[in-house]
């Protein structure tokens, strides 16, 4: 896999690998990598959170640490398949001719972008949260909604969720450029038409990051 061309040339790096056997060995990898930092990133960020709770707690919370981690794992997996099943569906409009598994293949390949995030945003996290203060509430004051925003917004600090923020945007558009050429390549599309396809799920799925985030505000 020539990642140097896939991040500057989607469109030399599909139309290349178009002409070869269908291999999901190099997507399975990205995806493979982007879950487990996801996972591991996931993991963190609710062991930091769950530490607002009472010490008698924290036992059942663990285990809550774990099935955070462990469905951000499967996430990443689930949502290559969404996207390449929406894909594929919406480019049956424009008459895209392709094996839904070559959709899968090069949609695979749309997640570096993601894996290439995570490698920034989760030392950041680590720096902010590592050095934050974090009080233990009583089940009282975990009932009120506003103090348990007010420590929220003291855990996850808006320097933090605006820099996640505006990474997480130009995560969403370097998305839709490499899936545009994907889809083009996949389903032999129009640059337009292929485009189009793209644009929806990669909406879609940047908008639910978005919401990951913004939801600590």
């Amino acid at each position: 896999m020539d990642i140097k061309e896939l991040i500057l040339n989607p469109n030399n790096f599909f139309k290349n690998l178009s002409n070869k056997e269908i291999s999901l060995k190099e997507p399975f990898i990205i995806v493979l990598v982007f879950s487990i930092l996801l996972s591991i990133y996931s993991y963190y960020t609710s062991s930091v959170m769950f530490k607002i709770f009472p010490p008698d707690m924290q036992s059942m919370l663990s285990f809550m640490t774990i099935i955070s981690a462990i469905s951000a794992f499967i996430g990443g997996f689930v949502a290559w398949l969404l996207i390449a099943i929406v894909m594929h569906i919406i480019s049956m409009a424009f008459g895209g001719n392709g094996s839904f598994k070559r959709t899968f293949e090069f949609t695979g390949y749309g997640f570096l972008p993601n894996l290439i995030a995570l490698c920034i945003t989760i030392p950041i996290g680590y720096y902010f949260l590592s050095n934050v203060h974090i009080p233990t509430l009583s089940m009282e004051q975990l009932q009120n909604p506003i103090i348990v925003k007010m420590v929220m917004k003291q855990i996850f600090p808006k320097t933090l969720i605006y820099t996640n923020t505006l990474i997480g945007f130009a995560v969403t558009i370097w998305n839709l450029y490499i899936w545009t050429y994907a889809i083009k390549y996949a389903r032999n599309l129009e640059l337009k038409k292929a485009f189009i396809t793209a644009l929806i799920p990669t909406v879609i799925f940047g908008l639910y990051q978005l919401y990951s985030v913004l939801k600590f505000l």
